[in-house]
């Protein structure tokens, strides 16, 4: 049966080979600061950079260090494991790991003086709330955020007496004031929330790059060189942004949009989808504005005035339709399927396969495997090999369904926010994971050992407004305009 990656306290440092000192480095936005610390105590890591397709890095000044690139958000988590000494990353997401897991092994050791921002509670800059309109109001709260351990202990702390938090993978600007009373997210300061047209209700902690470990680590090892390394070169690295200077958000959350009253409510995507999704819909003949790469508002419009749009991410948006936020969404059938598989009596369904957007849903392994398919690997699991299986993946859902299906007794999912592959062979011994050609896994020394299904981009909706009189009517006609365009394909 499936196991929380964090249960059990039982944490790997005997497994590891010698006495390697193991670095979690964060991929992303953080990539380029990092480096220039690393660079600027002589850590010798040339490969990272953001044009490597490295994840595996050996330090060329300590023999005895090695690093491995991650997602930000995973740092923590794999530190507190043990699957890493240390780690860098920024504090807001060992504080929410923290919020989750007061007891996980894991710790600040420093500060690193660089992507300073705060967590705020914040809500639209339309509207007057407070601090004390939240606590003295009998009404239920909404608030999305990516950081719900943070946000479910602030609500408490100022006492409201109502409230529902709902997960986000991001975007969570976007929400309010039509989906969400309130965000709790990560900004620079107050006007980089203001330049989203929020406006803050209460900071709940800082954040800024920081130096974590594994607390079972600095007891059986003497890490005084590397930490001396690390804490006397952040000053090398503190760039603060000046007084004053505009922040930009790289999606404009405008707030001038006018909702039609009446119009049923659709969500699109952002990030990678965006640009598949976009050209999908020109070939509808609907004329969108602000849904392209060179103009890209969270509510854009179009010539269906009884349609409205938001723009957030597609793994939010089977939660967001069973919710009741969106009538509709254009998603991957992968993320519906996730969906399902944890909530089988959402009152979500797909309503038209849309072809764009053609993945694989995979399970993988690391070449090394003697096993070429689920059948050999569990023949390997039998013999006491990998047992419990550990599986890293994006899916929980799909990859928990999955190995009970195969009836894989013993196993543990461990979620990830990306960049899986990384996790093969040291971190986890197999992937449910997206693929298109499979080149990026073959390029990390990984294989296919089985198939799941096939996703394409799909129009989702809940079937309570499918139902609903006023709404009915305008969602057949959707459904006709985006069913005939994904037939002529």
């Amino acid at each position: 049966m499936m196991s929380s990656i964090l249960s059990g306290g039982s944490v790997k440092l005997a497994n590891r080979a010698g006495a390697i000192t193991r670095l979690a480095l964060p991929k992303g936005r953080m990539l380029s600061r990092t480096a220039e610390l690393l660079e600027a105590v002589g850590l010798g890591f040339d490969e990272y950079n953001s044009k490597t397709r490295i994840y595996r890095m050996s330090s060329k000044t300590m023999p005895s260090l090695s690093a491995k690139m991650l997602n930000e958000r995973d740092i923590p988590v794999q530190v507190a494991v043990g699957n890493y000494d240390f780690g860098i990353c920024t504090s807001d997401w060992l504080q929410e790991l923290q919020a989750r897991y007061p007891a996980s092994r894991v710790f600040k050791i420093a500060d690193l003086c660089f992507e300073e921002a705060g967590i705020y509670l914040a809500a639209s800059a339309t509207c007057n709330l407070s601090r004390r309109d939240l606590s003295k109001s009998g009404d239920t709260w909404r608030v999305v955020t990516e950081y719900p351990a943070l946000a479910e202990a602030a609500a408490y702390k100022m006492r409201l007496k109502k409230f529902r938090i709902y997960p986000l993978w991001g975007s969570a600007e976007a929400y309010p004031p039509e989906n969400a009373e309130l965000a709790v997210l990560r900004a620079g300061d107050e006007n980089a929330l203001r330049s989203l047209n929020l406006t803050p209700v209460s900071k709940l902690c800082d954040s800024s790059a920081c130096i974590i470990a594994n607390s079972d680590s600095l007891q059986k090892g003497n890490f005084s060189e590397l930490l001396e390394r690390l804490t006397s070169g952040f000053k090398v690295n503190k760039k603060t942004r000046q007084k004053g200077e505009e922040f930009k958000p790289v999606i404009s959350n405008d707030i001038d949009f006018k909702a039609e009253k009446d119009g049923i409510w659709l969500a699109l995507a952002d990030g990678h989808q965006q640009i598949h999704t976009a050209a999908f819909l020109k070939k509808t003949g609907i004329k969108m504005e602000g849904y392209s790469s060179d103009n890209l508002r969270r509510r854009p419009s179009c010539n269906l005035d009884w349609v409205n749009f938001k723009v957030i991410r597609p793994q939010d948006m089977p939660q967001q339709v069973a919710n009741g936020s969106f009538d509709l969404a254009i998603t991957g059938r992968d993320w519906l399927l996730d969906h399902l598989y944890q909530f089988p009596s959402s009152p979500v369904t797909e309503l038209v396969d849309l072809g764009f957007g053609w993945v694989k849903i995979v399970a993988v392994v690391s070449e090394n495997v003697p096993a070429d398919s689920i059948e050999g690997l569990k023949r390997l699991i039998e013999k006491g090999r990998m047992t419990p299986l550990r599986i890293a993946t994006e899916y929980v859902n799909i990859a928990d369904k999955y190995l009970r299906d195969k009836h894989i007794a013993r196993y543990r999912v461990i979620p990830t926010w990306g960049a899986t592959e990384v996790y093969l062979p040291e971190d986890a011994d197999m992937l449910v994971e997206n693929t298109e050609t499979g080149q990026t896994l073959a390029r990390h020394n990984l294989k296919i050992i089985d198939t799941l299904f096939e996703s394409t981009a799909c129009l989702i909706g809940n079937k309570q407004s499918i139902r609903q009189t006023g709404k009915k009517a305008k969602i057949a006609r959707l459904v006709k305009i985006l069913r005939e365009a994904a037939e002529t394909r």
